[in-house]
């Protein structure tokens, strides 16, 4: 979406950990208790169990995904798809579903800003690849940055990507283990020369759902940023940031979740597909949609 691009993009504030099983109900439910709770190093060290290091992780984490933000002050405040997730009438208050992973997997696509997010599942420029073809796109990614990026920052901004959609192995140690691996989004295989080759091609998306799709379309329809409502087929299908290319959906499948639409919500005016041989166009009236519907606030429609 239109934001992402316009944002600095970031190599690093995951303090090389992870997204862990637990983090974002845990820091959402805490954040409503105490919103400055992150402002104090000691306070939130004994609060949440964790060391320093792990609450600065945490931290970028739950703001990347939008269960909390920053209100502007010195605090944070509960954010939208943590209230959409967790808060009192959430769908997952223990992030439990892999529907709830397929809406976080968008908004760390899309716009969370983060440079190997948008390399791979944002603009779908790799979609095989090797460790160092990675970290090679990554460099290229970081040419223009005022200072140059380190070596080492490349290489652990590459392993954590990695690491949140694929383990090889889960054993009895859980510190390496993101509930984004339950997507299946990143397969391995062995080259002949014996290098690790990670796949992320279209597959069939288990678990995402007709509610979550439609979700992510609204909010790729809405902030495209060309004053428009409407987007064509092969924009939600193949355009940057798109649906298509951020849950690697083919054609055919595509169609699927934009035919059930209609049939599995009562939109009225609200949505339409038109399919015709001489267009296939979606078509949004935000007026019409209720706000269960929108994943930014209504200031950030505005604006984008």
């Amino acid at each position: 979406m239109s934001g992402t691009q316009e944002r600095t993009e970031r190599f690093s504030g995951h303090e090389s950990f992870v997204c862990r099983y637990g983090w974002l109900p845990k820091i959402y439910n805490a954040i409503g208790r105490d919103p400055l709770l992150l402002k104090d190093e000691a306070k939130s060290i004994h609060k949440l169990g964790i060391g320093r290091n792990m609450v600065k992780s945490l931290q970028f984490w739950a703001e990347s995904t939008g269960v909390i933000t920053n209100d502007g002050t010195d605090g944070h405040a509960q954010g939208p798809l943590g209230d959409l997730l967790f808060g009192e009438q959430g769908w997952d208050p223990h992030l439990e579903s892999l529907e709830s992973l397929w809406l976080i997997h968008w908004c760390l696509s899309t716009s969370a800003g983060i440079a190997v997010w948008n390399e791979v599942f944002g603009e779908g420029r790799l979609i095989r690849f090797d460790r160092q073809k990675l970290i090679a796109a990554l460099t290229q990614r970081g040419a223009g940055l005022t200072r140059p990026l380190a070596p080492s920052t490349l290489e652990q901004h590459a392993s954590i990507f990695v690491q949140s959609y694929y383990q090889s192995e889960r054993g009895t140690d859980d510190t390496s283990w993101c509930p984004l691996q339950d997507l299946g989004l990143i397969k391995a295989s062995k080259s002949d020369d014996s290098r690790i080759i990670y796949d992320t091609e279209q597959i069939a998306p288990v678990g995402l759902t007709v509610r979550v799709f439609f979700l992510a379309l609204v909010d790729f329809v809405l902030r495209r940023g060309n004053g428009s409502h409407s987007a064509d087929l092969s924009q939600v299908l193949k355009g940057s940031y798109s649906p298509g290319i951020v849950f690697r959906l083919d054609e055919y499948q595509l169609r699927q979740y934009l035919e059930a639409i209609p049939k599995d919500f009562a939109l009225g005016n609200a949505f339409r597909f038109n399919d015709t041989a001489d267009t296939q166009s979606i078509f949004l009236d935000p007026m019409s949609l209720g706000e269960q519907w929108l994943l930014s606030t209504q200031k950030e429609l505005e604006n984008a």
